[in-house]
């Protein structure tokens, strides 16, 4: 492909040689003669086309030349830009004077330009699909052996197609003040209302402000502390409150997701659930628990051993089309590498990988997501068990790759002397947007699940 789309590019290409692409040259001349006529047309057109949107190569070569006229601060008109095209070699090329005088003379160019533009990025749309089709077959065609990877590929080629808009999203700083405004004065009448994802436990929330899109959040803790119980409160409290949440279990089976979900929502022991010793008054309160998680949208995975671009593509998936999305994984370490990124000597390194790859994945989704991960055991040779950063396991990368770490701490897990038996404290070691914090939790462990505390009869 040519530099500056001057030669065919894949957008060009068929699929074979007898079908045309989807194009409309009528549309384009017009599109042209009104920028050519108007220069409030010209920086609209600027804006909202690309090279691309032009099928006809000389339509094309003629919009790149007024879009570098405008950039060098020159006049665009007819004699302008053929002395210009001239100056490139280009104005035969593109059907010389009489045509750039066909387009500066159809006045009527004006009338429907917007319609026209529009008829422009739709047929640029549907080649950029056939395009993409294209390329997916040939890379289906390669053999690969990462199937999973070229999954991942294909689906974001797709909806690559169908994100152009997003690079037109600038505002102006008046307009981001506005919005800003606004929000603010929706915040002040409506005391509840969050920012983001919210987590269910107040006083979490108020430091977070939510959990927001593009975040990665990481919950370390050692083995039994409860960092899967916490992220399951977290999944359905964001789900009552208007979340898809997207939950990936590497370690524990879906049945077992659903015990312990359906423990702390109905009350029922986990231990009777898990034995099935249920008595008969019980029954009621595990229907009842039952009908309000059978509501929430949340989907659970618990595929073993499985890679990050192989969540990220299932979490494309399950999110896609949802105003409000979240991303679970549970954990970090049990990720296995991508086929050809393995590395058995650098464990490390692996984690670092894998690290990176889920902070790119909330990108690439638009939405939080919350990576469980163990600590090292030198968090249980310290005198202070509290957790620190340095103790994220295997890699620092998690660090600083995390917008959002949490620790869960419970004394009586160290001390079985402890005077504060089922108390657990959420530490927010890090918060690359607010203030840091330690947020008292009452551990239920009957139930496997947290709840909240009331600051004043806990604050020292």
């Amino acid at each position: 492909m040519a530099q500056d789309g001057y030669d065919i590019n894949p957008t060009q290409m068929t699929a074979t040689s007898d079908v045309a692409m989807p194009q409309d040259p009528e549309a384009e001349s017009s599109v042209l003669s009104a920028m050519m006529i108007s220069q409030d047309v010209l920086q609209e057109c600027l804006i909202e086309l690309e090279p691309d949107d032009f099928f006809i190569p000389s339509n094309r070569k003629i919009y790149l030349a007024m879009r570098e006229m405008f950039d060098r601060n020159m006049a665009v008109d007819t004699i302008s830009l053929a002395d210009f095209l001239k100056s490139q070699g280009e104005l035969e090329r593109v059907g010389g004077r009489p045509y750039l005088l066909d387009l500066g003379n159809n006045s009527l160019a004006l009338v429907g330009w917007r319609r026209h533009v529009e008829m422009l990025r739709r047929d640029s749309t549907l080649r950029r699909m056939i395009s993409a089709a294209a390329q997916i077959t040939a890379l289906a065609y390669d053999a690969p052996e990462d199937t999973k990877d070229v999954v991942d590929k294909a689906e974001k080629m797709l909806l690559d197609v169908t994100n152009r808009d997003v690079r037109s999203s600038y505002q102006p700083i008046g307009s981001i003040m506005s919005d800003l405004f606004d929000q603010l004065s929706d915040m002040c009448e409506n005391q509840t209302a969050e920012l983001g994802v919210k987590t269910g436990f107040p006083t979490i929330d108020s430091k977070l402000l939510g959990l927001r899109p593009g975040q990665m959040i990481v919950i370390g803790a050692r083995p039994g502390v409860g960092k899967t119980s916490f992220a399951l409160n977290l999944a359905v409290n964001a789900a009552f409150n208007g979340a898809s949440v997207a939950f990936f279990s590497l370690e524990m089976s879906k049945i077992e997701i659903a015990q312990r979900l359906l423990s702390a929502q109905s009350g029922v022991g986990l231990q009777e659930i898990r034995s099935a010793h249920i008595q008969n008054d019980q029954w009621p309160e595990l229907i009842r628990g039952t009908d309000g998680l059978s509501g929430l949208d949340i989907m659970i995975d618990d595929t073993p051993g499985t890679t990050v671009t192989e969540i990220r593509a299932k979490a494309r998936r399950m999110l896609h089309g949802k105003k409000l999305g979240l991303v679970v994984v549970d954990y970090l370490q049990l990720l296995s590498p991508p086929a050809g990124m393995r590395r058995a000597d650098s464990r490390a390194t692996e984690v670092s990988e894998m690290s990176r790859g889920i902070k790119i994945m909330a990108k690439d989704l638009e939405c939080p997501v919350i990576a469980l991960s163990q600590l090292s055991r030198r968090v249980t040779e310290r005198t202070g068990k509290r957790p620190e950063l340095s103790d994220l396991r295997e890699s620092g990368a998690i660090e600083q790759d995390a917008d959002i770490v949490m620790f869960i701490y419970r004394d009586d897990y160290y001390n079985q002397d402890t005077e504060n038996h089922n108390l657990a404290e959420c530490i927010v070691a890090k918060n690359r947007h607010g203030e840091l914090a330690t947020v008292p939790l009452q551990w239920l462990p009957e139930f496997t699940t947290f709840s909240s505390v009331d600051w004043k009869h806990q604050e020292p």
